[in-house]
């Protein structure tokens, strides 16, 4: 086919090629149909994304806004949201969750003001995301039509509805691929990303028709906000580029002067992030929820990649099913030769053939090929690791590349076939009006799916069945839904439904410790099988000995639990694990002394226990009274004035104590214990 979509439309070759500057007057005040295109774009989004308004928090919503610290400070929370890790304020400080950190503070500055002007309520930030997301289309529209007209493209047929601007526009505002982005409060920082990026063209194209310093700053001011909403903005450092290389006849210095003032931006940038964040790896690295790729071998790994960049282009074109979750191993792990990996391979091994031939011809195709591979590689986890396998939100800038292919299709074909203008409007509309509503039905009811944490996981582990973090989350989801139910049977029935997911996320993944202690407190909830609990926590202790959180959880149910000798034995099958726990040989000595009233068996517990900690009051306070019923006064004394030491004033240790005393034959003393014992009721009583 001699003329491709690289050829320059001769007819329409403006003096702008002569003098290498883009047309002068706006498109607005050019061309007043772009207003009705503005419209349509505006409705289409509200009615695609209009249910998004009804929805609630959802997943790592918890994570930037209802659990967030910073964030709930409101405007006094800014600061610290400035200073730090996009994650401390959620999970404080010295937890770096990610390899070489996040510094993303533009979104969370936006959840802070939110809160303090509006509180906990999730509609505010959903009327954001959506006026966003509406504000990228728009703008996208107006970039596009810059650009299609400075190429000289033919974009209209006619009418500004069948525009090639246009098309593109609606495509890329209706693909199910962005429900994660729009529907997601958190993802608001991919939507500022894209906003600022466009913007930052934007200002960068009316340079070139102008070359006023201002527009300069605007347009490095803009690049810096993207890069405070997300890393990934680094992108348009070679998009813009290349963009103004595919769509201008300006020199090859001209367009790179655009690029100065987002260089000086990245610099600041960097040197911002560098002194924040400070660091390039993390404390998480061997852990499989955070480095997706810790259990596989190098060849494995890229295989997998390969596999992930596939997936993308598959959601591109085929958008279903949609799920949050691409966890190890909903994304299975890929051996080399699988056909999996060979096939992506092949295909972008194709890609860039067809870039490096087309290339200087400034074939479209080509620069829609280029703009996907340049945006898509910040987030294949080639360039550098990004914590998951891959996620449809990362597809938000890189699906524009298909839409301006599949747009710029439509027109170009309806350039080269024949038939009178009505029949090619006509079968413009039967092909957009079939994608658009198909991506209409999935896009709304995909929506629907991240009404609130619960609807989400419960559904998408549907669809990522083989992922240990889904089927963890939906298993804890629906424990919480079970303890706020009175009817047993129901209770009882969802208690069973989390025990099975999180016993899948163990198979999937044996250590996954969030799932090991939510299987805990299921069996608890729903009979309170001490002995397995038992077994659950001793598996995590495996994994991470001494882990606190396992003895506080486990020394808490012991705590609403009465069978002394149930509970003896099960302290002592955990003693086992190791032996120097001041708490576990406290618990067994307090059980023995008070359950059993057997002084002697508690006696080696507590005194085990005074020497690993002989500071802590308890301990003291224990073996004195275990002392005294065995009637060694001396040693009661003794540790009753430790226990006295640490904590003054406790009236029923001074009683024991003055009465060890008056056993002793030491009536002074005694005397004294109580004294001191009457004159703290008095200032209590006081104080009352």
């Amino acid at each position: 086919m001699k003329k491709s979509l690289s050829r320059i439309n001769a007819k329409q070759k403006t003096t702008a090629g002569k003098n290498e500057r883009l047309p002068h007057n706006t498109l607005l005040k050019k061309d007043p149909s772009i207003y009705y295109a503005i419209v349509a774009i505006i409705l289409t989004c509200f009615i695609f994304y209009g249910n998004t308004l009804t929805l609630k928090y959802a997943y790592d919503d918890l994570m930037v806004i209802t659990g967030n610290q910073f964030t709930k400070q409101g405007f006094h929370g800014i600061g610290n949201i400035l200073t730090t890790d996009f994650f401390t304020g959620f999970f404080g400080k010295d937890h770096n969750m990610v390899s070489g950190g996040r510094y993303r503070p533009l979104s969370l500055v936006t959840f802070a003001i939110e809160y303090q002007l509006f509180g906990e309520n999730p509609l505010p930030g959903h009327w954001v995301n959506l006026l966003l997301f509406t504000a990228v289309c728009i703008l996208l529209l107006v970039v596009l039509r810059k650009l299609a007209d400075s190429r000289g493209f033919q974009h209209d047929l006619g009418a500004w509805y069948f525009s090639a601007p246009f098309l593109i526009t609606l495509l890329f505002a209706a693909h199910p691929v962005h429900t994660e982005v729009v529907a997601n409060i958190k993802s608001r920082d991919e939507i500022l990303a894209f906003l600022f990026c466009l913007l930052t063209f934007y200002f960068s194209l009316k340079f070139l028709e102008r070359p006023k310093v201002v527009l300069a700053i605007l347009s490095g001011f803009c690049f810096f906000l993207a890069l405070l909403a997300k890393e990934n903005s680094l992108a348009l450092l070679l998009v813009q580029p290349v963009t103004l290389y595919f769509f201008t006849r300006n020199k090859t210095r001209k367009n790179l002067l655009t690029v100065i003032p987002l260089i000086i931006s990245t610099a600041i940038f960097l040197v911002i992030r560098q002194i924040i964040v400070g660091h390039t790896g993390n404390h998480l690295e061997n852990d499989l929820m955070n480095n997706p790729f810790v259990e596989m071998t190098l060849s494995q790994k890229y295989s997998t990649i390969l596999y992930t960049l596939g997936l993308y282009i598959k959601l591109l074109i085929f958008p279903h099913p949609l799920t949050s979750d691409y966890y190890p191993y909903h994304i299975p792990i890929i051996n080399p030769g699988d056909w999996r990996a060979i096939v992506p391979l092949i295909i972008y091994l194709l890609m860039i053939v067809f870039i490096i031939l087309k290339i200087r011809k400034k074939n479209l195709v080509s620069y829609c090929l280029l703009y996907f591979l340049i945006t898509l590689s910040i987030v294949s986890n080639i360039v550098f690791p990004i914590g998951s396998f891959m996620s449809e939100r990362f597809l938000f800038m890189p699906s524009l590349g298909f839409c301006i292919m599949l747009g710029a299709g439509i027109v170009w074909l309806e350039n080269r076939i024949p038939g009178s203008s009505a029949s090619k409007r006509l079968m413009i509309t039967g092909f957009m009006t079939m994608i658009l509503t198909l991506y209409a039905i999935k896009t709304i009811s995909r929506n629907g799916d991240w009404y609130d944490s619960y609807t989400l996981f419960t559904t998408d582990v549907k669809v990522s069945g083989n992922s240990a973090k889904g089927n963890e989350v939906a298993g804890e989801y629906i424990m919480q839904k079970a303890t706020l139910i009175n009817d047993k049977n129901t209770k009882d029935s969802l208690l069973r439904c989390s025990i099975g997911f999180q016993q899948k996320a163990i198979r999937i993944y044996p250590k996954q410790v969030i799932a090991l202690i939510n299987l805990a407190a299921a069996y608890y909830e729903y009979n309170q099988d001490y002995d397995t609990i038992l077994v659950v926590y001793k598996t995590i202790l495996k994994y991470i000995p001494g882990n606190q959180e396992v003895y506080t959880f486990f020394n808490a149910i012991m705590n609403r639990y009465n069978n002394v000798d149930h509970k003896i034995r099960l302290y002592r099958d955990l003693l086992q694990v190791n032996p120097q726990r001041f708490d576990v040989n406290l618990s067994l000595g307090k059980l023995y002394l008070g359950g059993k009233q057997d002084a002697a068996r508690a006696l080696p517990f507590l005194e085990k226990a005074v020497s690993i900690d002989p500071g802590n009051f308890d301990g003291q306070k224990y073996l004195g009274a275990a002392y005294g019923f065995s009637g060694k006064w001396n040693e009661a004394v003794l540790h009753l004035e430790l226990a006295e030491t640490i904590r003054p004033g406790d009236a029923l240790l001074n009683k024991s104590l003055a009465n060890f005393y008056q056993n002793l034959g030491e009536y002074d003393k005694a005397r004294q214990v109580m004294e001191r014992v009457n004159k703290g009721q008095q200032l209590q009583s006081f104080q009352k």
